[in-house]
């Protein structure tokens, strides 16, 4: 029953790897874990941190299906109260960048539209929709942006 959740679990773990100048991920459970990894203070101050995957499963025994869901953060480190306003424009474009970069990987190995094809980790899975939100002190006083992905 869980074998999508532990799937999308590896996928997310190395999502990164192809893409240059992306952090290693930091996968998270709740809200508190994700403000306790990311205000370490040796933390870089562009972060990723994915939340772990959530599944409602419906259907029989037979034919268990449902939607799968994820968020991916894209943020950056940075003091509010001191920022300008180019600086906060500067964030926030370059941090839709990455997120844009993460989600066209996700989509494309989704899909068979990657030049290795299908990913084998997110076979069997369709791309329902992303809810894209801009963030604004998650986690403690980070900013950015995140997506919430829908599977089936």
């Amino acid at each position: 029953m869980l074998e999508k959740i532990i799937r999308l679990i590896k996928y997310c773990r190395n999502i990164h790897e192809s893409l240059a100048d992306i952090p290693v991920p930091f996968l998270v459970a709740t809200e508190d874990q994700g403000t306790l990894v990311l205000n370490s203070p040796k933390r870089e101050p562009r972060q990723i941190v994915i939340s772990l995957p959530e599944a409602t499963l419906t259907g029989d025994c037979d034919n268990i299906k449902g939607p799968h869901t994820l968020i991916i953060f894209a943020l950056e480190k940075a003091k509010e109260q001191t920022r300008t306003p180019e600086q906060s424009d500067r964030l926030y474009l370059e941090t839709a960048d990455i997120l844009e970069r993460l989600l066209v990987k996700f989509i494309n190995d989704i899909s068979g539209a990657s030049p290795t094809g299908n990913c084998p980790l997110l076979c069997g899975m369709e791309f329902v929709e992303a809810g894209i939100q801009p963030e604004a002190g998650r986690f403690g006083g980070w900013d950015g942006w995140s997506a919430t992905l829908t599977l089936r």
